[in-house]
């Protein structure tokens, strides 16, 4: 097995801040090193000036005291990516006011001088959490211990443990594999949720080799990722109040979890497919094609699939 050092190119969250919403929500982020009141909303951080590019996490959480809190993640931190937040947080305080806090989850090679940008107008000082210094396996240690002793509850730490520390490539690979096999057996004794195993699973696609994770989502089933869609679409249901409705709000669940799959393999949606996908109503179909997301070598062989489900996606 051959694990990546998740150097070298950008990792995308997109899917990770989505679900991650839902696990963070009554929550405070105390579990990554920032004291909070708990977060009632989650929100994706794009202000009107600018369009955030979806490799990037960018995540808005206000807390019961109504601070907001701006949450992003950089792997191998460097001087320059300090400006580049600052211009970022100063363009989110003209949206949404001053009370804004940037917390940067730094992991890899982080840069180790001044996390401050000081000019003679002013100062960014954002809450900068460098994951290179924590031990990542001596961690899960600790987990596992106060797991078992009743005594652990911070379970978002879960999902970012495996950018813990400084190793490179198989051994790095080897804490992140270690990290998904604990949390579905806690999955399957009923101690977290499919979205929170789900997150830390994209956490990890630029850690571990590709097949490998492939054959981590295979073996676990894929965690019942339908079930992570029809949680959004019940979700769609309820506000409908009818039964129709829970079906409609269902299929657009699958279509959204179905396309973030897909940006997350290929990294490119084509439009023909985004609109096609966006197009299908039939459940059966929509299931169909998310079960075959993994199995794609390529984006045209999923087209391919695509094309025959789309010619059957009305039921008869």
């Amino acid at each position: 097995m051959e694990s990546r050092n998740g150097a070298g190119y950008y990792q995308n969250y997109d899917v990770v801040v989505k679900w991650i919403a839902g696990a963070l929500k009554g929550q405070t982020l105390e579990a990554i090193g920032v004291k909070t009141g708990r977060i009632e909303e989650v929100f994706a951080f794009e202000p009107v000036d600018i369009k955030v590019n979806a490799w990037r996490v960018d995540v808005m959480a206000r807390d019961d005291a109504s601070a907001l809190y701006h949450i992003e993640e950089q792997r191998n931190l460097e001087k320059t990516d300090m400006y580049r937040f600052a211009a970022y947080h100063f363009l989110g305080a003209k949206q949404w006011g001053p009370g804004m806090t940037d917390v940067i989850l730094a992991s890899g090679d982080v840069y180790t001088g001044q996390k401050t940008n000081e000019t003679a107008s002013g100062t960014y000082t954002p809450l900068v959490i460098d994951f290179s210094k924590r031990d990542g396996e001596k961690r899960l240690r600790e987990i596992r211990e106060a797991v078992k002793a009743g005594t652990f509850n911070n379970w978002l730490e879960l999902v970012v443990l495996p950018l813990y520390g400084k190793e490179k490539g198989r051994v790095r690979g080897k804490l992140a594999e270690d990290v998904i096999r604990f949390e579905k057996e806690l999955f399957d004794s009923g101690k977290i949720s499919a979205r929170l195993l789900a997150a830390t699973l994209v956490m990890s696609n630029k850690i571990i080799d590709k097949e490998r994770l492939k054959e981590i989502w295979e073996d676990i089933k894929m965690l019942d990722i339908l079930e992570i869609a029809r949680e959004k679409g019940i979700e769609e249901g309820e506000t409908i109040g009818i039964a129709k409705g829970e079906t409609i709000g269902i299929a657009k669940g699958i279509r959204e979890t179905l396309l973030d799959l897909l940006f997350e393999k290929f990294s490119v949606v084509p439009a023909h497919v985004s609109s096609r996908i966006r197009e299908m109503a039939y459940l059966d179909g929509l299931k169909a094609l998310l079960r075959q997301v993994l199995k794609c070598p390529d984006m045209e062989t999923f087209e391919a699939i695509l094309e025959r489900m789309s010619e059957a996606d009305s039921p008869r």
